[in-house]
């Protein structure tokens, strides 16, 4: 087993789960460990939530330093009765290693001490690494942390946590992410549940929870919520040719996510534009009422709605939320549990972008595509207003991010793998670019 598996499965054993509060510390101490191992100096840092682990590499007389980011807490593994193999231990089936967090994103790590294991004192460049224990639910430390570490923190750029390949095998290297602001819907009604006969004449706090939502974003996808495009920022010439060249088989998605079509039969050019460059609402669960086995005719007295908002540059959270109180209130619904964050991008024609294109070319053979902005949120943006973010990784279309039965491919890390070691001596000889002023 090499160095790169023989971690990952000492780390993927660990039931890291930040919404749970289990095994913190246990991640904690055996990333100090690793980092120590390896010739880094390591610490942990506390903060107001989970500690941030924080490691450096010194290289005399190196002329670049390279931050990189990535969070050691996963998602819950429920349901558990979904998982073929357990979800706390790594098990390799049909080329794929299977375990809760090895894409998001404990494998992205381990590739990473893996190229500065195989490099050892041939280190071109200063490392830095933040490992933080909160990015599964919002990172509500890491702002707090950044603003108290700047100094420690600095660098010339930061390699960011996630990425992979398509389904034809291409890598892709990531600008961007999209901002997200999660929060929780509520209707109250009377003050107990009541027989649904005198709904006739009760406000039904689950009706008006249902109109309010129905008002939020119409069947085609739009959101219907006033001033929401207002001020999301138009993609530029370099943006757009990047969304030509970037690749998306309809097809192998469709048959992936178990769907006939997108939403409002969106398909082609504007298929990419949407996923990239657009902002939308989500519902993530709904709750009310009676919801056990056959029927109960009930007027329940609350009703609540989780749900996340995706957004892109230059929308802001916080003008946001208040858009959204202000209209669920002319519903008599209530926000609450409201966190979040902005968006945040490096352009894509950067010279840190373009070494990773290069460093991915040399790695896999293969031409990589860039992706300006991707679907998915993470709390890039306290990075990003210090030095310029790229990321790219091991994972894969099928990976199962979130879910039961989450993996990688064996195959991949290797690559991946060296796509990072090669990007540490790219990186080496890149021009310094100006300090960014804002996202």
């Amino acid at each position: 087993m090499s160095w790169t598996r023989h971690f990952l499965d000492r780390y993927l054993r660990i039931p890291s789960v930040s919404a749970q509060g289990t095994g913190m510390r246990e991640a904690v101490a055996l990333l100090v460990e690793t980092f120590r191992e390896l010739g880094c100096e390591a610490r942990v840092i506390e903060t107001s939530g989970n500690p941030v682990v924080f490691a450096e590499k010194k290289t005399p007389g190196a002329a670049k330093t390279l931050l990189v980011y990535n969070h050691y807490d996963v998602q819950p593994p429920e349901p558990f009765d979904e998982w073929i193999s357990p979800p706390w231990v790594p098990t390799e089936r049909d080329g794929k290693l299977f375990a809760r967090g090895v894409a998001d994103n404990k494998a992205n790590l381990a590739v990473r001490l893996g190229a500065l294991k195989s490099l050892g004192d041939r280190l071109p460049v200063n490392l830095k690494f933040t490992v933080e224990g909160e990015e599964e639910v919002g990172s509500p430390s890491l702002e707090g942390f950044v603003a108290k570490n700047r100094a420690l923190l600095a660098a010339d750029a930061c390699l960011w946590e996630t990425g992979g390949k398509d389904e034809q095998g291409r890598p892709d290297i990531i600008c961007g992410v999209k901002g997200i602001l999660h929060a929780e819907a509520v209707a109250k009604g009377p003050s107990r549940d009541l027989h649904s006969s005198v709904g006739v004449a009760v406000p039904s706090p689950a009706w008006s929870l249902v109109h309010a939502l129905a008002g939020l974003r119409a069947p085609d996808g739009v959101v219907t919520l006033p001033g929401f495009y207002d001020k999301v920022r138009r993609a530029d010439a370099a943006d757009r040719e990047a969304l030509r060249a970037m690749p998306y088989d309809e097809e192998a998605r469709k048959k992936l996510y178990g769907i006939k079509e997108f939403v409002g039969g969106v398909s082609g050019e504007d298929l990419k534009e949407a996923l990239v460059f657009k902002p939308t609402i989500n519902i993530n669960g709904l709750m009310g009422g009676y919801q056990g086995k056959g029927s109960k005719t009930v007027l329940p007295k609350e009703a609540r709605a989780k749900f996340d908002v995706r957004l892109v540059p230059d929308q802001d959270p916080v003008e946001v939320e208040a858009a959204l109180r202000k209209y669920l209130a002319m519903f008599g619904v209530e926000l609450v549990e409201v966190h979040g964050y902005p968006p945040a991008r490096t352009p894509v024609d950067s010279a840190v972008v373009k070494a990773a294109v290069e460093s991915a070319r040399e790695a896999y053979g293969k031409e990589p595509w860039i992706l300006p902005l991707m679907p998915a949120s993470g709390p890039m943006y306290v990075y990003r207003a210090l030095m310029p973010c790229v990321s790219f990784g091991a994972g894969w279309p099928g990976a199962n991010i979130h879910a039961p039965n989450e993996s990688v491919q064996v195959a991949d890390l290797a690559p991946a793998q060296e796509h990072v070691r090669r990007f540490l001596q790219n990186l080496a000889a890149v021009v310094p670019e100006a300090k960014p002023t804002a996202p």
